[in-house]
């Protein structure tokens, strides 16, 4: 029942839906220098009983008060993800506390924050990269490259207005560098699978190239195009998800990427110039590889319909011929039902002529002789036997429809 403040009863699903929308909201970083650290595990088997019992894991977001910080807790489809803020680098405590948690580290992002930043003391000489992010006057740089605890150090200096704008940017970076990597867990896959697409595309266009030669070879064709089709689907359903869920975390990286609203600094390349450049091939062996197993279904299935069409046809034809054969028969056997009814007429006309022969002998002169009243005989003889024999038949036929 709705309570006294609302008008109507609750949609079931609207406070999950609310509780969604203000899901894994950015923490307001008050500090004006300090870190995020942060670490994304690959958990495809979330086990709960493994996990440290400070995490309540019940909750797919928790937000967890340490003496150095503050330890974020998400848990994701197929990864949960460890971010701490503090002023400081966390203490060896909390790195302990993140060492115990299972998984295996798929990405990993150190944030370095401060109103003034030295580069060279950032990263030394590697190359950097990045631009002015977001607001005015704000600097985001990394070299993207692995370094202490699995992390890819990013720096971000400038003047923020408050601890929301800060942490706003500071997530947007995170889910950047997680979403970078999580998007080509399907390339090693289809890497994999790609000789194997390349086989069977070889032995499609064979099987499909002799469709049209002999019996024998059309049935050895039809099994071999349904065993290809048969492997083509297994591939797509073992990549199914995995490609899937590439192309929702490529859409992820983009958006992040955009609602940076980045712009260059001098020379040196964009955090978007470098992503893309790197991660658009990746995506685009992919979803070739995707485009390719179902290219190969549609050929199979459409070479496949045409042999079905054409066994219809065959059979048609077939059919058909059966039939007139079957009609030939019919009027061949009408036929000589008519020629065996005629010499039915025929032999009982003249035994019936003989009988009256026979009964003439027998009987006193009359005024025509014996031969005449025979020969008159005949004809008369001759229509009644024809009409019950056609009456006769009648009837049968008669019988046979019911």
């Amino acid at each position: 029942m709705a309570s006294p403040e609302q008008l109507h009863t609750q949609h079931v699903d609207r406070a999950f839906i609310q509780d969604e929308a203000h899901a894994r909201p950015p923490v307001a970083v008050e500090w004006e220098a300090g870190e995020a650290w942060h670490w994304v595990l690959h958990t495809p088997q979330f086990d709960a009983n493994t996990w440290p019992s400070e995490f309540d894991l019940e909750l797919r977001h928790q937000l967890i008060e340490r003496p150095d910080g503050i330890l974020r807790f998400e848990r994701h489809t197929e990864f949960v993800s460890l971010t701490f803020f503090g002023e400081h680098r966390p203490s060896l405590e909390t790195l302990d506390l993140v060492r115990r948690c299972p998984g295996n580290q798929l990405s990993g992002a150190r944030i370095l924050v401060s109103e003034t930043i030295s580069i060279e003391n950032a990263f030394g000489d590697a190359r950097i990269f990045g631009g002015n992010v977001m607001f005015e006057g704000i600097a985001a740089t990394t070299d993207f490259r692995v370094s202490d605890h699995g992390l890819v150090k990013y720096t971000v200096s400038g003047k923020f207005e408050d601890g929301f704008a800060r942490g706003r940017l500071i997530k947007r970076l995170l889910d950047l560098e997680t979403y970078r990597m999580a998007c080509l867990l399907g390339l090693p896959a289809v890497r994999r699978l790609t000789p194997k697409l390349h086989e069977l595309e070889s032995r499609a266009e064979k099987a499909t190239s002799i469709l049209n030669q002999t019996q024998t070879s059309l049935d050895e064709s039809i099994r071999e195009l349904a065993n290809i089709l048969k492997s083509v689907s297994a591939i797509r359903s073992e990549l199914y998800y995995r490609i899937a869920a590439s192309n929702a975390y490529y859409d992820l990286v983009s958006d992040r990427l955009t609602s940076l609203d980045e712009t260059q600094i001098g020379q040196r390349q964009t955090l978007r110039g470098f992503i893309k450049h790197r991660l658009d091939p990746g995506m685009k062996t992919i979803r070739a590889f995707e485009r390719r197993a179902e290219s190969i279904s549609t050929s199979i299935s459409e070479a496949l319909a045409l042999v079905r069409t054409q066994l219809d046809h065959t059979a048609q034809q077939q059919s058909q011929n059966l039939l007139a054969s079957m009609e030939q028969r019919a009027r061949q056997q009408v036929h000589l039902a008519q020629a065996v009814e005629g010499l039915s007429v025929a032999a009982i006309t003249y035994y019936s002529v003989g009988l009256i022969s026979y009964l003439l002998r027998g009987a006193p002169p009359l005024i025509l002789d014996h031969s005449t009243l025979i020969a008159f005989s005949v004809i008369p003889v001759a229509v009644c036997v024809a009409w019950f024999t056609r009456r006769a038949r009648k009837k049968i036929d008669s019988i046979a429809r019911r």
